[in-house]
This record gives C-alpha cells, structure tokens and sequence, in this order.
C-alpha cells in the first residue's frame, strides 16, 4: 500500500496499565546499586528511558558513563526484578487497547511499538494484554537510550518490515516526554490518559484520548490528530 500510515505505539500508561509495577522494580534495582546520591525524580531526567536514567544517575555518581558490562548487569537486574514483582499479578490493559491495535492493522494501517523500557519486559507486557506483535516492530531500551532514538529506529523498522516507506506517522502516548519526542521529530501525536495525565497533554495542545473502547473515535483522532508542538 503506497503511503500506508504508521501507527508508533508507546506501552506503559499507553497499551498496558503497567506503569506501578514497572516503577516498583525500577526503584528496588535502582536503590540496589547503593549509588551515594540518587535523585528519584524520574521525570527530571534529560531523557525518559530505562536505560538513559541508569547512565545518568551513574555519570552523576561517578563522573563517567556505565560500561556496557555495568548497563548489561543493569538491564539483566531490572528484567529479574520485574518478573519478580509481576509474578502472580495481573497486568491489565489500557481499556480497548489490544482490539485496537487489530483494529488498525485490518483499517490498512502499520503498527509499531517504541518503549522506554527494555525488551523482555516490554514482551511481557504485550503478551499479557493480548497484543500481538513481530519482534523487529518492538523498539525498546534495550537497544536504544533515548526516546528520539527510539522512535526513530522504529519507523526504520516498520519501513523494512512492511517495505514501503510510512505515509503519515502518529506517535501515541500518555507522557509528556512522548509529545516533546514526536515534536522533535516532526511527528503527529495522539495522547492517552485521563485526568491530571490527560489535562497536561491536553494543555499542550495534544489531541487526547481516555482508552480505547471506542475504536471509531480513536481511529478518528489518529487520522485527525496534528503535528506535535512542544
């Protein structure tokens, strides 16, 4: 399909009401590393992934970047403590969201996911909610430290996945760090969430939606949605 629209799905907050026990783990693993001072506003960091806050709280203690050995042990640690946190807990979709996403794709629209956190965790999370994806259209922070990178590498990936190159792309998200990002990078954006989440979007000038029980007003803000202005 000639200019097939692109549909970049964040996860936490956005497909899958995971973000409590996402933050859970994070913090054990993150107080684990006994850093001498550690600043626990996640939101204050430069960039909002997994991977961008651990080297900056790392640089800032240390004076230097982690060494892949240090991140790898990072990544190996919050993978461990997720399932543990999870084990025998239900992660529950963002109402509508796995219907969606089908919905979309059968519409002729291309889907991809780009996440902050890291991949088996972010497998995890979509299986849970019975999205189905393919590995290659799941961008993560595993590979990847900010969200702009991420982003980016997932259009590239949906480019080659689908061969052809995206027609209007839509970034689709609940956090403010997704409006800057799609703003940066030129992008539509469509916003998720409710209340204070939804009114901070929503005073930037994001279209915003609840969830998505109602698949043809979702489909319709995507299609309507403006370019991100940050």
């Amino acid at each position: 399909m000639t200019n097939r629209p692109l549909a970049i799905f964040d996860i936490d907050g956005t497909l899958s009401d995971s973000i409590p026990l996402h933050q859970t783990a994070f913090l054990s693993v993150m107080e684990g590393f006994s850093f001498p001072s550690l600043n626990r506003d996640w939101a204050s960091y430069t960039h909002h992934t997994d991977t961008a806050i651990f080297e900056e709280a790392w640089s800032s203690a240390y004076g230097r970047r982690p060494s892949l050995e240090e991140r790898g042990e990072f990544h190996i640690r919050l993978e461990n403590e997720f399932e543990e946190t999870s084990r025998g807990r239900i992660i529950a979709e963002i109402a509508g969201a796995a219907a969606f996403v089908e919905h979309l794709r059968d519409a002729g629209w291309a889907v991809a996911f780009a996440t902050g956190g890291l991949r088996k965790m972010s497998r995890r999370k979509l299986s849970a909610i019975g999205v189905n994806f393919a590995d290659d259209l799941l961008v993560t922070a595993s590979e990847y430290v900010t969200r702009e990178e991420l982003v980016t590498q997932a259009i590239e990936a949906a480019r080659i996945h689908y061969a052809h190159t995206p027609g209007r792309v839509v970034s689709i998200g609940d956090g403010i760090w997704d409006l800057r990002t799609a703003a940066a990078l030129g992008l539509h954006f469509l916003g998720v969430g409710t209340g204070p989440k939804a009114e901070i979007l929503a005073r930037a000038g994001a279209t915003v939606v609840s969830d998505f029980r109602d698949k043809s007003a979702a489909i319709g803000s995507l299609q309507q949605c403006g370019l991100a202005q940050y």
